[in-house]
């Protein structure tokens, strides 16, 4: 859009602008003609009575027939104004009334009075200053009435002296009004394009924030802005508003707090973004009306809004996620018949109980534990019976070690525990008592006559050791000997073959008192 203003006129060049700035005026336009024809019809009614002290004298029959004819074309020019609908006709009318009254107003000032020389002077200024119309026929207009007025003033009574001065006069008027049309064209059109800029510059900015208004409504991931300082909800999508159950809560303590179920998480997540700016990938966990809580990953920004201090957060629900990462991490830890760690789960956190062990300083045992005639269990009851076996004894270990203690299966029917805070003696004990226990283990879902024993190896840990593999193969020699003695035994690692009795003394009481 070429916006240059001409030097001269001081209308726009492209006529498409100039064309839209006088349809954007067009009814201030209309008003103005208006106003103008009515104001022409009552001040030229008064001047009758001006006009009637030239009665009985030949410039009467002239005055009053001209001055009736400007107030009749005032009237009619009046009336037209109901009926213009746009900017050209509207000139159109100008340009009419403009020629009719220029020659009414040529006859009248033939009277050569000093109220003539004043319309002389008057009416070319009101055609230059009052008409609203385009530079051309406003400058063609100003030109031609001021050579009507100036002939008709002049003669049929020429006076040579005054009529240089006039002329003088009326080029310095014309000039002078040229100018200040030129000028105020100039600062109207630059008025009205500033406007228009700005009403441009705020349709587009409520269209912007429409459409933002819009996106953040659409948007299908829970978005919420808060005031900083005091967790005040300002506004919440759909989404928002669904995920968290109307943000009832919310609204009722007038703090977005309500919504996390620890309200620490809210502060940690402001002091992030006030380091950073913005904070991503922050877990929480929020509270929902109905009592339970969901796992959401947010990702906010410190924003000003009207002036104030805001956070805007967004966040996704990953609670299927973590369920499904602590499944895999169970698959991938747990042994899938029993539930009890794996071999690799048991090797590593064997490794961290060591690291454990090391720092604070504690004792730490392992046993090695294997199902006493499984084979036969298979062969005689069934490979379901045997899954049901290992089952029920995997529960069992769970049940009696304590807990920081943990059990593995390292493969088939062999187990091993690891004993925190136990020196071999201590571990011997909690031996016995499972593999008590397993003599009295009843096996659902299994026949009646099926019995468990097991055989039990116990060590102590080196913590010297880099693993736990060193113990466990003590353990395991053990084991060994405990089957070698006929099994449902435990031995301790490095025990003389002949103190193999059938239980160390204090095993032997605790066995006594069972029975």
């Amino acid at each position: 859009m070429n916006t240059r203003l001409s030097a001269i006129s001081g209308e726009y060049v492209d006529t498409a602008l100039e064309a839209a700035f006088r349809s954007a005026r067009f009814v201030e336009t209309v008003r103005q003609c208006r106003l103008y024809f009515l104001t022409s019809a009552i001040v030229n009614t008064l001047f009758f009575a001006s006009d009637w002290r030239f009665y009985g004298e030949p410039h009467f029959w002239v005055a009053i027939p001209s001055r009736a004819f400007v107030v009749v074309v005032s009237l009619v020019c009046l009336c037209l104004m109901e009926f213009v609908k746009t900017p050209t006709v509207a000139q159109r009318v100008l340009i009419g009334y403009g020629v009719c009254v220029a020659l009414a107003v040529g006859l009248l000032v033939t009277s050569h009075s000093q109220i003539a020389l004043f319309a002389v002077i008057v009416l070319p200024a009101i055609y230059y200053l009052a008409l609203p119309n385009c530079f051309a026929v406003t400058w063609s207009m100003g030109i031609a009435c001021s050579i009507i007025l100036l002939l008709g003033y002049i003669f049929p009574h020429p006076d040579p002296g005054m009529t240089m001065g006039l002329i003088l006069a009326m080029v310095t008027m014309n000039a002078a009004l040229t100018l200040i049309v030129s000028r105020g064209n100039r600062l109207r059109r630059l008025e009205w394009l500033a406007t228009q800029s700005a009403l441009h510059a705020n349709t587009q900015l409520d269209s912007s924030r429409k459409l933002l208004e819009k996106v953040f409504m659409a948007v299908p991931i829970p978005l919420i802005v808060t005031e900083r300082d005091t967790g005040r909800l300002l506004n919440a999508n759909r989404a928002a508003v669904t995920y968290f159950g109307g943000l009832q809560n919310v609204r009722e303590q007038g703090d977005i707090r309500a919504v996390y179920a620890n309200p620490a998480q809210r502060d940690e997540l402001l002091r992030v973004i006030d380091e950073h700016g913005h904070i991503e990938n922050f877990e929480v966990t929020v509270a929902l009306p109905d009592g339970s809580t969901r796992d959401m990953l947010l990702a906010g920004s410190r924003v000003e809004l009207d002036g104030k201090d805001c956070v805007i957060t967004g966040g996704v629900d990953i609670s299927a996620r973590k369920a499904m990462e602590a499944r895999l991490e169970e698959l991938a830890t747990r042994d899938p018949l029993t539930g009890v760690l794996n071999r690799t789960a048991f090797f590593d956190r064997a490794k961290g109980e060591m690291d454990r062990a090391r720092r604070m300083g504690l004792p730490l045992s392992v046993i090695m534990i294997d199902l006493d005639y499984f084979k036969l269990i298979n062969d005689a009851y069934g490979h379901a019976a045997g899954d049901m076996a290992l089952r029920a004894f995997a529960d069992l270990c769970t049940k009696h070690l304590r807990t920081h203690d943990f059990v593995g299966r390292l493969g088939g029917e062999e187990f091993a525990c690891v004993l925190t805070n136990s020196d071999r003696q201590g571990a011997a004990l909690i031996a016995e008592r499972l593999r008590l226990a397993a003599e009295d283990l009843a096996i659902e879902s299994a026949p009646a006559s099926l019995r468990l024993t097991v055989s039990i190896g116990v060590s102590d840990i080196d913590l010297g050791d880099e693993s736990v593999s060193p113990a466990l193969a003590r353990a395991d020699l053990a084991l060994y000997g405990a089957k070698m003695r006929g099994r449902n035994k435990v031995v301790l690692a490095d025990q003389r073959e002949d103190d193999f009795s059938p239980a160390p003394p204090r095993m032997r009481a605790i066995a006594s008192a069972r029975s």
